[in-house]
């Protein structure tokens, strides 16, 4: 894989080190906070309060009450009962499969519970691989609707753990959760899903899918996500109910590790107090049905309604593009073995002539 190195952090152009320059639709910061000016403001006048760094447990004698605060925000913000933030999501999601036997051993039905048996979906994100992990090479729908009769043909002292993500990535999907409404009752059902990639530009006003999970009937719903996409903040965050997340904050493992800088929490929280976050999704909706528009009636993509990412496996795609100026991201992910994808996001950087351009290209492309 071709490697473009570059000095600095491209908003909607890129400059490589050589010189080169280029349209830039790749990467997460799908609602610009890397160049975002108010958050800039922010996060210098928590430096100002915090220093740059915290290196402490948040279990240790002095805590700082900035994080209670930014996690009070956040679960008003996604709907959720609780939230909790940890240093990325990677571990966010590695926390809770770390402590989900212990959170399942403490609930419903943990007298009769001998056996866990996991329900990993195609392509889930590692965050939240855990024991007896194993790749799925089903479609996600067949996925469901077998793990939906596995669990309903288990016997009663099995607790099942489900574990997805929110939207597909690097290859984009939008999964049909409802069909989860269909668990069996009196069953110790937990849902664990990723919503790393849907946080901020999915759900109402962004506030990502935990409300939409909680709706289903019969399971328990933790949510983790990755902070440090759309709402640019180097953390994690997990959203569970308040027995869960009082389980997570006393353990060894989260008690052990140092948190994301307060500085960042405090901008983190001021975003939410303003409704920053709100207004740069309402932008991003106007972008992305602005270039949905554009291209509409082209087939090269796979793509979701009103989401950022467009994704292609033909390999002409991304150099064809680059060729006329503009960088998007190719390669195999999670594993070095994956097939590549070319993938484009649409920021809030983005301006009208950027659209227009891509657009453009993709046309010119799509005529060959």
């Amino acid at each position: 894989m071709t490697k473009y190195l570059s000095n600095q952090l491209p908003d909607n152009q890129l400059i490589l080190q050589n010189g080169e320059e280029y349209l830039w639709f790749s990467g997460t910061d799908y609602l610009g906070m890397g160049h975002n000016e108010s958050f800039q403001s922010y996060l210098v006048e928590g430096l100002k309060i915090y220093g740059t760094h915290f290196g402490s447990s948040r279990n240790n004698s002095l805590q700082l009450n900035i994080y209670n605060e930014a996690e009070i925000a956040l679960a008003e913000f996604t709907g959720a009962p609780a939230a909790l933030t940890v240093s990325s999501g990677m571990w966010a999601g590695q926390l809770v499969l770390r402590e989900i036997e212990n959170i399942i051993l403490n609930q419903d039905f943990s007298e009769s519970t001998r056996q866990i048996k996991y329900h990993y979906s195609p392509g889930v994100h590692p965050a939240i691989w855990g024991k007896d992990y194993a790749v799925n090479s089903k479609t996600w729908s067949d996925w469901a609707y077998e793990t939906i009769q596995l669990i309903g043909e288990s016997t009663e002292n099995v607790a099942h753990v489900i574990c997805s993500d929110a939207v597909g990535s690097p290859w984009v999907n939008d999964f049909d959760f409802s069909i989860f409404d269909n668990l069996p009752s009196q069953k110790n059902i937990q849902f664990i899903v990723d919503d790393s990639h849907g946080l901020g530009v999915c759900g109402r006003s962004g506030n990502g899918i935990y409300q939409k999970i909680a709706e289903l009937k019969n399971a328990k719903v933790i949510v983790v996500a990755s902070l440090n996409k759309a709402m640019g903040i180097p953390a994690g965050t997990i959203l569970a109910d308040e027995s869960i997340i009082a389980r997570l904050r006393n353990s060894p493992w989260f008690s052990g590790a140092s948190p994301c800088a307060p500085a960042y929490i405090f901008a983190f929280k001021k975003l939410l107090d303003a409704n920053l976050y709100q207004k740069a999704y309402e932008h991003l909706l106007s972008s992305i049905s602005y270039f949905q528009n554009q291209i509409s009636g082209i087939g090269i993509f796979s793509a979701i309604k009103n989401y950022p990412v467009f994704c292609s496996r033909d390999i002409s795609l991304f150099p064809f593009l680059l060729d006329h100026g503009i960088m998007a991201s190719r390669f195999s992910y999670p594993l070095s073995t994956d097939p590549p994808v070319t993938r484009l996001a649409i920021s809030t950087l983005h301006q009208k002539e950027d659209l227009d351009r891509l657009a453009e290209v993709c046309i010119e492309f799509q005529k060959r």
